[in-house]
């Protein structure tokens, strides 16, 4: 299972407190006991807010499952939009499998995901291209042009004497793809929206993460940087519990 934002948030705190005494166990010992003070003062600050982002982690799990489950179905219809032209069967049954599958996933969709995986330790632009593709409502409104496309196609090869009848279900079952996928497209402004709160949630936490490393050895990140992070914590919290309805989901076919 991959790690959460709720995980990476918990370590990065719990890892500045002990950082702090990274720092003083370097310091000489004339400034020992004066960091040691501001150490303990930061550490009983730092490890409740660790522990809070810590008993969230429960989230990161939930925020997994949602993804599995979003990607099975969206596999699941992948594999029908591309196996419409395979045989008549495919041709009759699986635009109705598709059908069916749609308001099944479009419920997985509406589950509010309140965490993320975290991708801290990706390059920047590793990152922007991971939250860069298209989201899942898009993927869905390509999924169900691509099959109305291909029953198309299944008629163009199919025997002279059954073209007629085959165009004729072919027709009808394009005209309900595509009322299908106009009702996707109006949501596509969710994947946008989705992306700008995924891609403010990594910024957050590969900058959290970023600035405790710098405690260890640099006075002035001794000195603010738990400062900064204390009155950040809340701002983070109300950042990554904004739910987000959509995701990119990576496809298996």
């Amino acid at each position: 299972m991959k790690q959460g934002i709720f995980s990476t948030l918990s370590s990065t705190y719990f890892s500045s407190a002990k950082n702090s005494f990274h720092y003083v166990g370097s310091r000489s010992l004339l400034l020992k006991p004066f960091s040691f003070a501001i150490a303990l003062l930061y550490t009983s600050i730092l490890l409740p807010i660790g522990i809070i982002f810590f008993l969230l982690i429960f989230l990161d799990w939930v925020g997994n499952l949602t993804d599995a489950i979003r990607r099975f179905f969206l596999n699941l219809m992948e594999k029908q939009s591309w196996s419409v032209d395979n045989s008549i069967f495919s041709f009759l049954l699986r635009p109705i499998i598709l059908v069916i599958l749609s308001p099944i996933f479009l419920l997985s969709i509406f589950i509010p995901k309140l965490s993320s995986n975290s991708m801290v330790h990706l390059a920047v632009n590793e990152v922007s291209d991971a939250v860069s593709g298209a989201g899942a409502f898009k993927q869905i409104n390509i999924i169900i042009y691509r099959a109305a496309n291909r029953l198309f196609i299944y008629v163009s090869t199919s025997p002279l004497i059954m073209k007629p009848f085959l165009a004729i279900v072919a027709i009808i079952y394009s005209i309900i793809l595509i009322i299908l996928g106009t009702i996707f497209i109006i949501f596509i402004p969710l994947d946008w929206i989705s992306r700008l709160i995924e891609k403010l949630r990594q910024s957050i936490v590969r900058y959290t993460s970023n600035q405790q490393h710098n405690i260890k050895y640099n006075t002035g990140a001794f000195l603010f940087t738990p400062i900064f992070l204390t009155i950040l914590a809340p701002i983070i919290l109300i950042v990554i519990l904004f739910p987000k309805f959509t995701t990119n989901v990576d496809l298996e076919v």
